[in-house]
């Protein structure tokens, strides 16, 4: 190998988090940088690192699969070094080609789910930084809720029961090779959190990279772009209180406290959140007693559904889409326009049928 290929494996930046954090406002800003380059979510490490330990949803037999793999590393000469040398090699090229075609030196890869295999991107790329983010874990319930719907919170468990401990220990397991941001601080001292960043990545602070309004992301197919666009040119930080107008919804503040119990004090604490603040706003915006009657636990919502009622879930969301764009009457003529469309062509493929058999 080239000695100077060397290079990317020192010009890697991960930035992790969990879903729904303001990752992709940080990773926009950042990758104005003209330093940096960045696109949407690669997610191009969870499968070379997450399957090598950890069982997922393969259509083959992982287990087997498993202790296929596992026979050959003990087979190699330096066994796991090997394959995590050979995992640096090989996705190392990938960023080296793509740094090469934006001309930029520095690679940012935004991957919230990369929380699962922070110990092993560190082994993987040693000489790379992290920047782990934190957002107020309620405000992150919220936003997954009003953006995905709270019929598919189920798909979300791992984003919001594992991801904060995991992110906690792949931060202290990083030690110096990372800086912690928190959104709401971020937000609220753009300026000053960006050049702590900059400093940390041995970066050079670029003031202009906090005008973010105009930067092309119409290609983007990951990542909360639309709410960058809709926000003014620079972080906004009455954005991060939002969320507490949610809590007057009374399913919400009942999945809300539970969710704060399930993560604990000491969790919240190393997230940098105060859990008696947590507490004391929720105590606050408590629904009487006859609303929480209506209301359902967090556990019913996380459970995993049947593939029937997944389906059926879907069609529900998407009526309740169209009614909040359409309105109910626009919503129901474009239904029945469509059952009468499916019976024009059912209608159609049984003339064709009877006149193909009648041949």
């Amino acid at each position: 190998m080239n000695p100077n290929d060397d290079a990317i494996y020192e010009n890697l930046i991960f930035l992790i988090s969990q879903p729904r954090t303001g990752s992709t406002l940080v990773q926009n800003i950042l990758g104005g940088h003209p330093a940096i380059f960045t696109l949407q979510e690669p997610w191009l490490m969870l499968h070379p690192l997450y399957d090598l330990w950890h069982s997922g949803k393969a259509k083959y037999e992982w287990d087997k699969a498993n202790n296929a793999v596992q026979k050959l590393l003990e087979s190699l000469p330096n066994g796991t070094a090997d394959y995590f040398e050979a995992v640096r090699r090989m996705y190392g090229y990938l960023y080296k080609r793509a740094l090469a075609a934006s001309g930029k030196q520095v690679f940012l890869d935004k991957t919230p789910r990369y929380y699962f295999i922070i110990p092993e991107l560190k082994l993987a790329f040693p000489k790379a930084r992290f920047i782990i983010l934190f957002r107020n874990p309620l405000a992150v319930l919220i936003s997954i809720i009003i953006s995905w719907d709270l019929l598919f919170l189920f798909q979300y468990k791992e984003d919001l029961l594992r991801a904060p401990l995991l992110l906690l220990n792949g931060s202290d397991h990083l030690m110096d090779g990372r800086v912690v941001v928190q959104y709401e601080k971020f937000i609220a001292a753009p300026e000053y959190e960006l050049r702590r960043i900059c400093e940390s990545l041995d970066l050079e602070f670029k003031p202009e990279i906090l005008e973010y309004k105009n930067r092309e992301l119409d290609h983007w197919v990951f990542g909360d772009r639309h709410g960058i666009l809709q926000n003014n040119n620079r972080p906004v930080p009455q954005h991060s209180e939002k969320w507490i107008q949610s809590l007057d919804n009374p399913q919400v503040w009942r999945l809300a406290r539970e969710y704060l119990q399930a993560l604990g004090p000491e969790v919240i604490l190393r997230m940098g959140y105060s859990y008696e603040e947590l507490s004391s706003l929720l105590v606050s915006k408590h629904p009487t007693w006859i609303q929480l009657i209506f209301t359902l636990p967090m556990r019913l919502y996380l459970r995993q559904p049947s593939e029937k009622i997944i389906r059926l879930r879907r069609i529900v969301l998407t009526v309740k889409q169209s009614i909040t764009k359409r309105g109910w009457w626009r919503t129901f003529r474009l239904g029945m326009s469509r059952i009468r469309g499916c019976e024009i062509n059912i209608g159609d493929m049984k003339h064709a049928c009877g006149s193909g058999s009648s041949r």
